[in-house]
């Protein structure tokens, strides 16, 4: 009999994860939790134990060391894991679909055995755009759009509790994104928690609750994106009147960095804005831009403070 699991538990569980390839550290000591209702953005370069990850925690693949839990129950305990699994969602970057199967015979076969019923199917098709022909046709003769459409429905349609997506964007034209990420949204709002893995930055930054940059097998920063942001260097591009000398005050600011002077305006990267907007208050400035930090930011910043630290 399987224990009961406490309903406010985390969605996701990792704990001292570790895994090696013959003399490849795949993952090392990695922490994460997530809670229920969240969406998580997993990022890192190819290679850096992204795909291991995942294939961890979706049960294809045992850790060296380390706990993974999924919405509570234990992933090492096959009773466990079986009922885990049964509320688990997983849409592979390459899934491998039988090219002769129709669309419709595919889904019909994993969501048996899912062991579910394929509760939202329609409604994904409606969404995605996906015809009743293209269901019927071999998925050897359908498109990679198309084919990447059947993948997601497969990994969604019984309205899984945990949805796992790696690279899911794949193929897909800007219209399905768009719906893909309603879809995710409307998810999350039912309770549904979603770990989205891509390198596709924006669409991590469109859609995801929290980051985690994960760089050679080991686990960064994890955070809200919405913190991140706060905390990361905003790009500034000022111009003021001619002959004003202000390259002393700019330099003075905290947390200026990459101050430079290009086609009589001023470009730089700053952090505390309080202190930039007193100043530009006292200067003549004809123009001024502040951009937002983007995700695109974060992630070269702490790269490249990784790659330093290393050396």
């Amino acid at each position: 009999m399987n224990r009961q699991v406490p309903s406010n538990s985390p969605a996701i569980t990792l704990q001292g994860l570790s895994k090696r390839f013959k003399d490849v550290t795949a993952l090392e000591n990695v922490d994460l939790e997530i809670a229920r209702g969240k969406i998580l953005g997993f990022l890192g370069p190819n290679g850096a134990g992204k795909t291991t990850t995942i294939r961890i925690l979706t049960g294809f693949l045992k850790p060296d060391t380390g706990v993974v839990q999924l919405l509570g129950h234990d992933m090492r305990d096959p009773a466990a894991a079986l009922a885990a699994r049964r509320q688990l969602g997983f849409v592979p970057e390459i899934a491998g679909l039988d090219t002769s199967a129709t669309g419709q015979w595919l889904l019909d076969h994993l969501a048996r055995l899912q062991g579910q019923a394929p509760v939202d199917r329609d409604l994904l098709a409606d969404a995605l755009a996906l015809k009743d022909r293209d269901l019927r046709r071999p998925i050897g003769r359908l498109s990679r759009g198309t084919r990447q459409k059947i993948n997601l429905i497969q990994g969604l349609q019984h309205r899984p509790a945990v949805l796992v997506l790696d690279e899911p964007g794949e193929g897909l034209d800007p219209l399905a994104k768009r719906a893909l990420f309603d879809v995710l949204g409307q998810a999350r709002e039912r309770g549904a928690t979603v770990f989205f893995s891509s390198h596709v930055l924006g669409e991590v930054e469109s859609l995801c609750d929290d980051v985690a940059l994960i760089r050679d097998g080991r686990l960064g920063r994890v955070d809200e994106l919405d913190h991140l942001q706060r905390t990361m260097q905003r790009r500034v591009t000022l111009e003021l009147a001619a002959d004003t000398d202000a390259e002393a005050q700019l330099r003075a600011l905290p947390t200026v960095s990459q101050l430079r002077l290009h086609e009589h305006r001023w470009q730089f990267h700053i952090a505390e804005l309080d202190p930039l907007l007193k100043l530009l208050a006292e200067l003549p400035v004809h123009d001024v831009v502040i951009e937002p930090p983007s995700l695109e930011d974060l992630f070269m910043q702490y790269y490249d403070e990784a790659a330093t630290t290393s050396e």
